[in-house]
Order: structure tokens, then C-alpha cells, then sequence
């Protein structure tokens, strides 16, 4: 199986596991010293990131809506989704917004960093300010 294929199914588990708050399923898919950018949180550790999601987070309510899955054509182990997520919280406020998340591999074909990008001026107006800044 080349590369492409390896990321783009290490990236399903990765939206499965997001979809679902499996903590454990998504902890397993980074190398133990990675980090995830938020643009609410900026560099954090994945663990931490995904436990302040996966608190607040309503999945019965939480959805994607995938759009595209590009890879690198400058030769790097890089792969980035795009896709649009309607978030729902516990306490019944909901945001939708588009973003793409830029994942970073080792040669173990482990995640050792993910960027999130996205403009979070609608979900802050949505959620009345930052929801993971507690």
C-alpha cells in the first residue's frame, strides 16, 4: 500500500474516532511528544486538546461533512482534510464551520502534529466566546 493510502486511512480512523469523542482511538493515531495547533488554544498537547473537545462535545448532535483529502506534492509525508463540522455542545449551543487540518507524519506512520485551520469568528459568535477556555 503506498503512503496516500496509509495517511487517508490513518485520517478515516482519525474522523471515526473525532465523530465518536474516542479519546483512546484518537490518542493512538499521534507519537507521544506531538502537538495539535487550535486556533482557539494554539500548541497543545493532543491528549489535552481532544479531553476539552470530547467534555464539551453533544456527538449525538456533531457531525462532518467531508470535502476533499489532499497530500503533499512537494515530497512530504503530509496529508490534509477538508471538510465542514457542525459542533454541538452539551449545553445546546451549535456552530458550523469549514476547516482543513494539516497532519504531519514520522516514518512510523504516526501523526507528530496537526494544524487546524480555520476563521473562528462564527463559532465564537455562536458559542458566545472561546467554549475551550475553561
Amino acid at each position: 500500500m503506498n503512503k496516500q493510502k496509509i495517511f487517508e486511512e490513518i485520517i478515516k480512523k482519525y474522523m471515526t474516532a473525532l465523530a465518536n469523542c474516542n479519546l483512546e482511538g484518537l490518542c493512538e493515531l499521534f507519537t507521544p511528544d506531538a502537538k495539535v495547533y487550535s486556533p482557539l488554544l494554539g500548541w497543545i498537547e493532543p491528549k489535552i486538546f481532544f479531553e476539552k473537545m470530547c467534555t464539551l462535545s453533544d456527538i449525538e448532535k456533531s457531525y462532518q461533512i467531508p470535502h476533499n483529502t489532499l497530500i503533499s506534492t512537494e515530497g512530504k509525508d503530509t496529508l490534509i482534510k477538508h471538510f465542514t463540522y457542525h459542533w454541538a455542545t452539551k449545553d445546546g449551543k451549535e456552530t458550523t464551520f469549514e476547516v482543513c487540518d494539516v497532519f504531519e507524519f514520522n516514518e512510523h506512520n504516526l501523526i507528530t502534529k496537526e494544524t487546524i485551520l480555520y476563521d473562528t469568528f462564527q463559532l465564537r459568535a455562536d458559542m458566545g466566546g472561546n467554549p475551550l477556555d475553561y
